[in-house]
C-alpha cells in the first residue's frame, strides 16, 4: 500500500514537472511570420487567440489567471502581430495596435440604386452595375426579411447610414445583408414590423417621395398628409422628382435634367399618372418614413417652394397656389 502512495506521488510530480515545462514553453512561443488575425464582435481574448494562433486554451487561462493585469477587452478589429511576437507582445499589441483595413461608406439619404452604384465603383469596390445587377436578385433575401415580399428590388430598404467594410474582402451579397439587417433593426421591427408587406411597401413608395420633396424635417409629416389627401382622392399626386426614376439617372443627373423628363408618361411620373409610382424611387430616411406612417392632417392640397431659401407655402385652393407661384417662384 505505501509502495503504490509513493507511485502515485512520483507520477503527480513527474506530471506536474511536465506541465511546469510545458507552461514555460507556451510563455516563450514565437509567432512564426507577421500576420494579421481578426477580432469578431463575440470574440474574447482566449478564443481568439486560440483560433487565430493555435494558443493552448488551458495554458492562456493559466497565464491570465497568473497575471490579471493582462486581462485586456479587445475590440472587433483586425489586429498585425508581429513576426517573433511572443504572449506578451501580442496581448501589448491588441491592447494598443489595432490597424484599420475596413474603410468608411456613407449612403446618403434619397440616393436611388444607381447613386449607390456609382458610388460603389468610386471607392474602387465593383464594377459599374454590378450593385444595380445584384439589387435585383432579390429572391436569395426574401427568407430573412419578411418586408421583401412586395418588393422588387433590395434598393429602397438598404438602409441610407454610415458603414465600414473591408476593401479586402468586399462582398455584394454581405455588404447587402448588413444594410438590410441595419433597416430590420431600425425601422422595421421598431415602426414597421405590425404592417402587411403590402403596406410597407405602398408606404416606403410614399415615403421616397416624401424625401425629396421636403427637407425640412418639421415640414415632412405635413407634405405627406397633403400626399396622402390627393392618392385618396384619386388625384395626380403631382411630385415633381418622380419624373426620373424611370429613366435609371443618379439623384445628380435628375437634378440636371429634371426639366427634360417632367411631362413624360411612365409608371412612375406623378406629373402625368394617377396613383404611385410602380415602385419608391430612392432610400428614404427614418424621418421621411415616420411622416409617412403619422401624416398631419390640414386643409392644403397644394404645396411649394420658393428657389432662393427653399422654405414651402401652403395652399387650400388652385387659385391660392398659383397666386403662390406668382409670389415666390423667380
Amino acid at each position: 500500500m505505501l509502495r503504490l502512495i509513493k507511485l502515485i506521488i512520483w507520477v503527480g510530480v513527474i506530471c506536474a514537472i511536465i506541465f511546469y515545462i510545458n507552461y514555460k514553453d507556451f510563455l516563450y512561443i514565437q509567432v512564426k511570420e507577421t500576420k494579421t488575425i481578426s477580432v469578431n464582435s463575440w470574440d474574447t481574448l482566449v478564443s481568439t487567440l486560440t483560433r487565430e494562433l493555435g494558443y493552448n486554451e488551458l495554458f492562456l487561462k493559466i497565464y491570465l489567471h497568473l497575471h490579471p493585469e493582462k486581462k485586456i477587452h479587445i475590440q472587433a478589429w483586425d489586429f498585425r502581430i508581429l513576426k517573433w511576437d511572443s504572449i506578451d507582445g501580442i496581448i501589448e499589441t491588441m491592447k494598443h495596435g489595432a490597424i484599420t483595413t475596413d474603410i468608411k461608406l456613407t449612403l446618403l439619404e434619397g440616393w436611388n440604386i444607381f447613386d449607390i452604384d456609382e458610388y460603389l465603383v468610386q471607392k474602387g469596390l465593383i464594377e459599374a452595375g454590378a450593385f444595380i445587377q445584384e439589387a435585383q436578385n432579390i429572391e436569395k433575401y426574401m427568407a430573412d426579411y419578411p418586408f421583401l415580399e412586395k418588393a422588387l428590388s433590395l434598393e429602397w430598404y438598404l438602409y441610407p447610414d454610415t458603414y465600414f467594410v473591408n476593401p479586402n474582402d468586399f462582398q455584394l451579397e454581405k455588404f447587402n445583408i448588413l444594410l438590410l439587417n441595419n433597416f430590420k433593426q431600425k425601422i422595421y421591427i421598431p415602426l414597421l414590423s405590425p404592417l402587411s408587406a403590402e403596406n410597407i411597401n405602398e408606404l416606403i413608395i410614399l415615403a421616397s417621395i416624401v424625401e425629396k420633396e421636403e427637407r425640412n424635417i418639421s415640414q415632412k409629416s405635413t407634405v405627406a398628409g397633403i400626399l396622402i389627401k390627393r392618392y385618396k382622392q384619386n388625384w395626380m399626386i403631382g411630385a415633381d422628382i418622380t419624373a426620373c426614376y424611370a429613366y435609371e439617372l443618379t439623384s445628380e443627373e435628375c437634378r440636371k435634367n429634371l426639366s427634360k423628363y417632367i411631362a413624360d408618361k411612365n409608371e412612375y411620373n406623378t406629373r402625368t399618372m394617377v396613383g404611385l409610382p410602380k415602385t419608391p424611387i430612392n432610400n428614404p430616411n427614418i424621418e421621411s418614413i415616420k411622416a409617412s406612417l403619422n401624416p398631419k392632417h390640414t386643409e392644403y392640397w397644394y404645396y411649394l417652394h420658393d428657389t432662393e431659401s427653399w422654405q414651402i407655402y401652403y395652399a387650400k385652393t388652385n387659385e391660392e397656389h398659383n397666386r403662390n407661384k406668382q409670389l415666390y417662384l423667380k
